[in-house]
């Protein structure tokens, strides 16, 4: 078996552990953190905890076989609190609460207008069909063209509808923007726009209405933390505060990893850092071929987040997950996509776990999070300049729509923006969401779990095959995995 490092502790690294811990690798992590998670660990200040990025779980079954594969028994060491209704959607003239109980939801839409439940009724059951056809494809490496003759691939073309947009898709079967836009602003979990992503991410609201969202106590970074602990305890090597300054590379091989203090062979490595920004910080501009440092630099990237973590000195009677929309949503999300500096009437996120978990706060306070989707750092915005003022309209439009005015009961505050993605995090630009998912970037368009360019290279993590979200990710971790249980030694 081989002895294997991964550089990164994020989801898909420690997935990968796990696993290739089982399979009798030998695996050492490298985190360049003092803690676990990556884009997605736990940010605390003083008593009050957060995720630091995303906060919405989904799809258990994935989750789930990393734990299988990884030979642990998942409901002894997390446990999922259903949510109802998913969220609170609020926009200009109504507010909306989908739920994952069909019926429910059915009533929700048939409230906007006659006949709209039976639209929504009839829109899951065709992404019903899509995702027992999708799945197949994305459980599995993409590494060239002729994977298109698969025979999964040629079956599930037909629901795929690979030249329409999101939008597009779903306006020929809902006839009303605010009920399109609820099966819709998913896309952004892409970091892309609705008109923009391909109609197949038609799957991620599915998921969320088919199979429920769940909190986990403590936020979605206990994922992360009871992964690193049981990788410890099964005998794994855990770095932190190691960064990987470089790939040692010899011969279009990698041979190895380079940090501030050691050297050190490796029979494979396992990149779970950011893709773009590793490669141009990690390899030397001739080492790689396809993956240059112009290629890299030349590709899509997805838009960034502008991010409010927040101490109150009371719980609200908020929902879990709240998402407010713009007046004019999709000139919003037109500016997003366009890089416009225009920062007015933006839509953002607000994340209120207090309501139900009080780990996160001292007692009778709560932590309150929002994240609003801004452009990344190709964006000519002064974050210094603008942040007050983004910040404000966030306090100002929770009032408005809510009646609540947070802002006498700050007790803590503390804002992330997109250059702070990237010089903190090591986010390439700020892009949050990764590589955007156009065709032009996914299947064998996209970097590949066994890296082409380089030998005993593998990747997980959103900025590879399959792609970006947390089941995504997962699953790049179970095909890496795969690759490296069927490796011969040489």
């Amino acid at each position: 078996m081989s002895n294997i490092a991964i550089i990164g502790a994020g989801p898909g690294g420690l997935a990968a552990a796990l696993i290739l811990l089982n399979q009798g690798h030998q695996v050492t992590v490298y985190e360049k953190d003092a803690r676990v998670g990556g884009r997605s660990k736990r940010l605390s200040f003083g008593e009050y905890h957060f995720d630091s990025g995303p906060t919405f779980f989904m799809y258990q079954p994935i989750l789930r076989e990393v734990f299988e594969k990884a030979n642990i028994d998942f409901d002894q060491h997390l446990k999922m609190q259903p949510l109802d209704p998913l969220y609170t959607l609020y926009f200009k003239e109504r507010t909306l609460q989908p739920s994952a109980d069909i019926q429910k939801t059915k009533e929700v839409f048939e409230s906007v207008y006659p006949g709209a439940g039976n639209d929504y009724l009839k829109w899951y059951q065709k992404q019903t069909t899509k995702f027992k056809r999708v799945m197949p494809i994305l459980q599995k490496p993409f590494p060239n063209i002729f994977h298109f003759l698969r025979a999964d691939v040629l079956k599930g073309a037909p629901v795929l509808h690979p030249f329409q947009s999101v939008y597009k898709y779903l306006s020929k079967m809902i006839h009303h923007e605010d009920l399109i836009h609820t099966l819709s602003f998913q896309a952004k979990y892409l970091g892309m726009a609705s008109f923009e992503a391909p109609s197949v991410f038609t799957i991620l609201p599915y998921l969320e209405h088919m199979g429920g969202l769940y909190h986990i106590e403590g936020g979605l970074n206990q994922v992360n933390e009871t992964m690193a602990r049981l990788f410890v305890e099964k005998g794994g090597k855990l770095h932190l505060n190691s960064k990987v300054e470089s790939l040692w590379i010899e011969k279009n091989a990698v041979k190895g990893i380079v940090t501030e203090h050691l050297k050190q062979a490796y029979d494979d490595v396992v990149l779970n850092a950011d893709f773009a920004y590793s490669m141009l910080r990690m390899t030397k501009e001739k080492e790689v071929k396809t993956y240059n440092h112009q290629k890299i630099k030349s590709m899509s990237y997805s838009v960034s987040a502008f991010m409010l973590y927040i101490g109150l000195d009371t719980i609200f009677d908020f929902d879990h997950h709240n998402v407010f929309f713009s007046d004019s949503y999709e000139g919003y999300l037109k500016r997003l996509m366009s890089e416009s500096n225009d920062l007015t009437d933006m839509s953002f996120y607000m994340h209120n776990p207090s309501k139900i978990d009080t780990t996160l706060a001292p007692q009778g306070h709560s932590s309150l999070y929002a994240l609003v989707p801004v452009p990344n750092l190709d964006a000519n915005i002064d974050w210094v300049k603008e942040k007050d003022a983004l910040k404000k309209q966030v306090y100002d439009i929770i009032l408005e729509k809510t009646g609540v005015d947070i802002r006498p009961h700050i007790q803590m505050e503390q804002i992330l923006t997109p250059q702070e993605w990237q010089d903190d995090f090591h986010v390439h630009k700020g892009a949050v969401f990764n590589l955007t998912h156009g065709f032009n970037q996914m299947l064998h368009l996209r970097p590949q779990n066994k890296f082409k360019q380089l030998k005993h290279l593998y990747l997980v993590g959103g900025g590879t095959h399959p792609g970006s979200g947390l089941p995504t990710i997962y699953q790049s971790a179970i095909i890496t995995s795969n690759y490296l249980k069927r490796k011969k030694r040489i």
